[in-house]
Protein backbone atom coordinates (compact mmCIF):
# COMPACT_ATOMS: atom_id res chain seq x y z
CA UNK A 1 0.00 0.00 0.00
CA UNK A 2 1.20 3.31 -0.34
CA UNK A 3 1.62 5.63 2.14
CA UNK A 4 -0.33 9.11 2.97
CA UNK A 5 -0.61 12.20 5.18
CA UNK A 6 -3.59 13.67 5.90
CA UNK A 7 -4.32 17.27 6.95
CA UNK A 8 -8.12 18.26 7.99
CA UNK A 9 -9.75 20.68 10.57
CA UNK A 10 -12.60 18.65 12.49
CA UNK A 11 -14.49 18.72 15.23
CA UNK A 12 -14.72 16.10 17.63
CA UNK A 13 -16.10 15.53 21.64
CA UNK A 14 -15.29 12.88 23.90
CA UNK A 15 -17.62 10.10 23.87
CA UNK A 16 -17.87 6.29 24.84
CA UNK A 17 -18.27 3.55 22.10
CA UNK A 18 -21.16 2.87 23.74
CA UNK A 19 -22.22 6.42 23.79
CA UNK A 20 -21.34 6.30 19.91
CA UNK A 21 -23.94 3.64 19.45
CA UNK A 22 -26.46 4.68 21.43
CA UNK A 23 -26.30 8.15 19.43
CA UNK A 24 -26.27 6.00 15.88
CA UNK A 25 -29.19 4.12 16.84
CA UNK A 26 -27.14 1.09 17.13
CA UNK A 27 -26.58 -2.34 19.19
CA UNK A 28 -23.14 -2.32 20.35
CA UNK A 29 -21.40 -5.95 18.52
CA UNK A 30 -21.07 -8.23 21.85
CA UNK A 31 -17.29 -7.62 21.24
CA UNK A 32 -17.17 -4.50 21.86
CA UNK A 33 -16.89 -2.46 24.93
CA UNK A 34 -19.11 0.06 25.37
CA UNK A 35 -16.35 1.44 28.16
CA UNK A 36 -13.93 1.95 25.31
CA UNK A 37 -12.97 5.79 25.40
CA UNK A 38 -12.86 7.83 22.31
CA UNK A 39 -14.40 10.79 20.33
CA UNK A 40 -17.34 11.78 18.25
CA UNK A 41 -15.52 13.18 15.28
CA UNK A 42 -17.00 15.48 12.32
CA UNK A 43 -15.41 16.06 9.31
CA UNK A 44 -16.13 19.40 7.17
CA UNK A 45 -18.99 17.69 4.95
CA UNK A 46 -20.63 16.42 8.02
CA UNK A 47 -19.74 13.28 7.67
CA UNK A 48 -19.42 11.57 11.71
CA UNK A 49 -17.41 8.57 13.06
CA UNK A 50 -16.04 7.74 16.33
CA UNK A 51 -12.43 7.53 17.14
CA UNK A 52 -10.55 5.13 19.93
CA UNK A 53 -8.91 7.69 22.41
CA UNK A 54 -5.44 7.12 21.63
CA UNK A 55 -5.31 7.12 17.65
CA UNK A 56 -7.29 10.04 18.16
CA UNK A 57 -4.92 11.74 20.31
CA UNK A 58 -1.94 10.64 18.54
CA UNK A 59 -3.20 11.98 15.06
CA UNK A 60 -4.78 15.52 16.06
CA UNK A 61 -4.20 18.59 18.02
CA UNK A 62 -6.58 21.21 19.61
CA UNK A 63 -6.65 24.42 16.87
CA UNK A 64 -5.29 26.93 18.21
CA UNK A 65 -4.78 29.90 15.69
CA UNK A 66 -1.44 30.91 18.08
CA UNK A 67 0.77 27.73 17.33
CA UNK A 68 1.69 25.65 14.57
CA UNK A 69 -0.82 22.95 13.61
CA UNK A 70 -3.23 25.94 12.65
CA UNK A 71 -0.38 26.50 9.77
CA UNK A 72 -0.59 23.27 8.63
CA UNK A 73 -3.94 23.61 6.65
CA UNK A 74 -2.28 26.17 4.20
CA UNK A 75 1.06 24.41 4.09
CA UNK A 76 -1.35 22.02 1.51
CA UNK A 77 -3.09 24.34 0.16
CA UNK A 78 -2.91 24.64 -3.89
CA UNK A 79 -2.96 28.25 -3.87
CA UNK A 80 0.51 29.71 -3.71
CA UNK A 81 -0.22 32.47 -1.82
CA UNK A 82 -2.09 30.52 1.21
CA UNK A 83 0.99 28.31 1.65
CA UNK A 84 3.58 31.50 1.45
CA UNK A 85 1.13 32.85 4.15
CA UNK A 86 1.59 29.47 6.29
CA UNK A 87 5.79 29.63 5.52
CA UNK A 88 5.67 32.71 7.10
CA UNK A 89 3.44 32.12 9.96
CA UNK A 90 5.37 28.98 11.09
CA UNK A 91 8.55 31.16 11.08
CA UNK A 92 6.76 33.60 12.96
CA UNK A 93 5.59 31.19 15.63
CA UNK A 94 9.12 29.73 15.68
CA UNK A 95 10.72 33.41 16.00
CA UNK A 96 8.00 34.34 18.82
CA UNK A 97 8.79 31.43 20.86
CA UNK A 98 12.48 31.49 20.53
CA UNK A 99 12.58 35.26 21.50
CA UNK A 100 10.22 34.77 24.93
CA UNK A 101 13.07 31.96 25.61
CA UNK A 102 16.24 34.27 25.08
CA UNK A 103 14.26 37.39 27.12
CA UNK A 104 14.30 34.28 30.11
CA UNK A 105 17.40 33.13 29.25
CA UNK A 106 18.98 36.29 29.53
CA UNK A 107 16.38 37.07 32.71
CA UNK A 108 17.70 34.06 34.77
CA UNK A 109 13.85 32.80 34.72
CA UNK A 110 14.05 30.15 32.11
CA UNK A 111 12.42 27.17 33.66
CA UNK A 112 15.48 24.63 32.01
CA UNK A 113 18.91 24.71 31.25
CA UNK A 114 19.71 24.84 27.09
CA UNK A 115 22.79 22.63 25.91
CA UNK A 116 23.30 25.50 23.58
CA UNK A 117 24.36 29.01 24.47
CA UNK A 118 22.65 31.93 24.63
CA UNK A 119 24.81 33.15 21.80
CA UNK A 120 24.11 30.76 19.45
CA UNK A 121 20.03 31.16 20.29
CA UNK A 122 20.05 34.88 19.66
CA UNK A 123 22.40 34.00 16.32
CA UNK A 124 19.53 31.88 15.28
CA UNK A 125 17.00 34.74 15.86
CA UNK A 126 18.93 36.85 13.89
CA UNK A 127 18.90 34.65 11.16
CA UNK A 128 15.31 33.92 11.56
CA UNK A 129 13.99 37.52 11.99
CA UNK A 130 16.11 38.20 8.51
CA UNK A 131 14.05 35.22 7.04
CA UNK A 132 10.48 36.73 8.06
CA UNK A 133 11.75 40.44 6.95
CA UNK A 134 12.61 39.06 3.68
CA UNK A 135 8.92 37.09 3.60
CA UNK A 136 7.13 40.27 4.04
CA UNK A 137 9.16 41.95 1.47
CA UNK A 138 8.28 39.58 -0.94
CA UNK A 139 4.77 39.90 0.27
CA UNK A 140 4.48 43.27 -0.50
CA UNK A 141 6.00 43.05 -3.91
CA UNK A 142 3.54 39.91 -4.73
CA UNK A 143 0.49 41.61 -3.37
CA UNK A 144 0.10 38.63 -0.57
CA UNK A 145 -1.99 39.95 2.69
CA UNK A 146 -0.55 38.99 5.54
Amino acid sequence: MKQYVGVKLIEAKPMTRGDYNKYRGWTIPKDENPNDEGYLVKYSDDYESWSPKKPFEDAYREYDVNDLPQTAIGMISADYKERFKAEYYQAKIRYDKLHAMTIKYEAGTLNFTPSCSLELLKEQKSYMGNYIRTLEIRAEIEGITL
